[in-house]
């Protein structure tokens, strides 16, 4: 026990000295969505702000079989519109493909319920299914395997099938949303291929091409199922290392896909049948495993690179290029190494360096009761961030170094705005002032306290307080 003690004060104090000061934005960020048309029209389904809560069974329910409601409340408290839920086809087809047309099998039913209970709070599911590696431990026995201890089923039209049976039954306007009465208003239609497929637990290293293969023909059934459908993936970790690994599935080259002859043949590379491109950042461990910053501002410049420079114009296996990046798991540190308090701090600056790099939607995961309050301040004053503009040179600093973006809430010169400002980490507090357009403004910190600040000649001035590691950030709400 005493060694156990050790070990930890010992991994504390080494992540705490790693624990970056600066956070690089990304060089040449997206611009901001002019219309979200993804989705065809569900509630909420544009927010951009993912939940991710708790733990999973793969089949509707929390490690150990308990339900997700309270993850969920949990959610919809913090003002999010979403939810997750990963679904493992070895927990729901383990002895062969399920037959839903008489009695459905008791892991369907439990994934009707959490379908059922999302619906119920207004939250989308982000569905990321089918699961084949990671924590689903690799396919069903009976569908066979191209390589021992790998993802790739030998029977890869049954994993395909399996994508289409989901949409199929949790589609809007599908199975389940005809006998809840919800026609076409509610349902999934955000699915994600697979966790972290290049590396983690079962996986798909060394099976770019197979898994390339997986994605192109489920999307082909999921699509089939419902047009509108999102495909997202390959939900990458933050290492440099699996990009060699992307490059392989975004090239045709290495890309046969036997399994996609025929009319479907056109279809050989990943970047082909994604929507959205997701990717993993867990920002203060990643940065502290790799020796230096792993913000999610590079992370993000690290995928699309290597999506852009497979595009491959004006040939058979050309794709557009990529607008939407969705970043689906991470936080800070899942360890909770970094005090609640300063992960509150974080929560508005990573949400403001997220934005203002152009990425579509951020994850929330598993946010602590000081993070909730600070999500739920950042939600509500901004459930639109869009666009998110660095600001830094519109601020006068009096005293100290400050970081400093700003939300205009439309094209005018009197549209309302919102600032989002931090002292820079180690340097001390910071005095700033900014400018204003009304008489007042309000400040509201990551504690949800609102405090108002009466301008003077056109600016408020603000203290901003220091810290060694991650300073408090505040809002400044400056609207009619």
């Amino acid at each position: 026990m005493l060694l156990m003690v050790v070990a930890v004060v010992v991994l504390l104090v080494l992540f705490l000295r790693q624990v970056p000061k600066t956070y690089p934005l990304a060089a040449t960020p997206i611009s901001p969505p002019t219309a979200d048309a993804l989705g065809a029209g569900l509630e909420g389904f544009d927010s951009p702000y993912l939940g991710h809560t708790g733990s999973w069974n793969g089949k509707g329910g929390g490690l150990g079989g308990g339900t997700k409601e309270n993850a969920m409340d949990q959610e919809r408290a913090m003002g999010l519109r979403w939810t997750f839920m990963p679904v493992y086809w070895r927990a729901l087809e383990p002895d062969g493909p399920a037959d839903l047309s008489g009695q459905v099998p008791p892991a369907w039913t439990a994934l009707d319920a959490f379908v059922i209970q999302a619906q119920r709070r207004g939250l989308n599911i982000l569905m990321q299914a089918p699961v084949v590696g990671g924590n689903a431990g690799g396919p069903p026995l009976w569908a066979g395997r191209r390589e021992k201890g790998k993802s790739a089923p030998a029977n890869m039209e049954a994993l395909a099938d399996f994508a289409g049976k989901l949409a199929e039954r949790y589609r809007p306007g599908g199975t389940l949303a005809r006998r809840e009465g919800w026609g076409h208003r509610f349902g999934v239609r955000a699915w994600e291929m697979d966790n972290e497929p290049e590396s983690y637990l079962t996986h798909w290293k060394g099976q770019a091409p197979a898994y390339a293969e997986f994605v192109i023909l489920s999307a082909q059934r999921i699509k089939r199922a419902d047009p509108q459908a999102v495909m997202v993936g390959p939900g990458m970790s933050a290492g440099k290392g699996g990009l060699a690994w992307l490059a392989l599935a975004l090239d045709p080259a290495t890309n046969s896909l036997p399994s996609a002859a025929g009319p479907h043949g056109s279809f050989c590379s990943l970047g082909q049948a994604l929507d959205a491109v997701s990717f993993h950042d867990y920002e203060g461990l990643d940065s502290a495993f790799s020796g230096g910053p792993r913000t999610i501002a590079q992370v993000f410049e690290d995928v699309r690179a290597v999506f852009e420079q497979h595009e491959h114009p004006a040939t058979p296996a050309s794709y557009s290029r990529k607008q939407e990046y969705w970043h689906t798991e991470g936080n800070f540190d899942f360890l909770g190494l970094l005090s609640a308090e300063r992960r509150a701090a974080w929560r508005f600056q990573w949400f403001a360096r997220a934005f203002a790099a152009g990425i579509r939607k951020v994850c929330v995961m598993d946010a602590s009761s000081r993070e909730q309050v600070a999500v739920r301040a950042f939600v509500t004053t901004l459930p639109n961030p869009f666009p998110m503009l660095l600001a830094t040179n519109e601020v006068v600093v009096l005293r100290g170094q400050a970081m400093a973006f700003r939300h205009p809430d439309g094209p005018r010169p009197d549209a309302g705005q919102v600032w989002v400002l931090w002292a820079l980490a180690g340097t001390g507090d910071a005095l700033v002032e900014i400018p204003v357009l009304r008489p007042s403004a309000q400040m509201i910190s990551v504690t949800g306290t609102t405090n108002s600040l009466v301008a003077q000649k056109g600016r408020v001035r603000i203290e901003l307080k220091g810290d060694a590691k991650m300073a408090p950030s505040v809002l400044v709400v400056d609207r009619p």
